[in-house]
């Protein structure tokens, strides 16, 4: 082996364990952030669970308000992916009927729930809270300015679904406001209700049901008129 395939495997076990150091204060910061809350919350009760030293965090992390942002920040670049694929399915003209857009909603909100559901719910406690006040200006706006553009695409699938007459006419800002509220509030519910977070089998039917009834109250069967 010459010295530059030497300092690439080298490199390459570095960036090994840096990742999985990452992770540790992570996977740490979730469990103390949801035990205590955000504000409660301290670096030194994260290096204690991640069995690490404070100094060793801030390696890796400037400060509690960028490791919070860290937790975040691929949950809410999830959902905007989740969204722009439904809006780009209709920009195509690929949704028949209203269920079908509106069952996709669900889906793509599910999906970023499942990819991490303790990061989602740290999220839930931030805006029930007014937590998100506590961040530091930069990051604050930041994530204001990420979750705005969320919200920003939802409403943008509901007008052009109106447009391609799959969505009875309604105000977009309150459709998205009821569909973003079933979805926290039925994970918020089923969260107090079980006993076991990781493994809730009332979560999932449930959010079936509120998908229908939404489905029965504001989807149009009609055909598109592609001509």
């Amino acid at each position: 082996m010459d010295s530059e395939q030497h300092k690439n495997v080298i490199h390459k076990r570095k960036m090994r364990e840096k990742n999985l150091r990452v992770e540790s204060i992570l996977d740490a910061a979730k469990k103390v952030f949801f035990a205590k809350g955000y504000a409660k919350a301290t670096m030194d009760e994260i290096a204690l669970e991640a069995e690490i030293s404070k100094p060793t965090i801030y390696q890796y992390f400037k400060s509690k308000d960028d490791l919070f942002f860290s937790l975040m920040l691929p949950v809410v670049e999830e959902i905007g992916k989740q969204l722009k694929e439904i809006k780009n399915n209709l920009s195509k003209w690929k949704y028949d009927t209203g269920d079908h857009l509106i069952h996709d909603m669900f889906e793509g909100l599910w999906k970023s729930y499942a990819m991490a559901p303790d990061v989602f719910r740290i999220i839930q406690l931030f805006q029930q809270t007014g937590l998100v006040q506590e961040l530091n200006p930069e990051i604050r706006s930041s994530l204001n300015e990420k979750g705005g553009y969320n919200f920003k695409l939802a409403r943008q699938i509901i007008e052009m679904g109106i447009a391609q007459n799959l969505v009875k006419e309604t105000h977009p800002y309150e459709y998205v406001d009821v569909f973003w509220g079933l979805f926290v509030g039925i994970v918020q519910l089923e969260d107090i209700k079980s006993q076991s977070k990781i493994d809730n089998r009332y979560l999932k039917p449930t959010l079936e049901l509120a998908e229908k009834i939404l489905i029965d109250a504001m989807a149009k069967e009609k055909l598109q008129d592609k001509a």
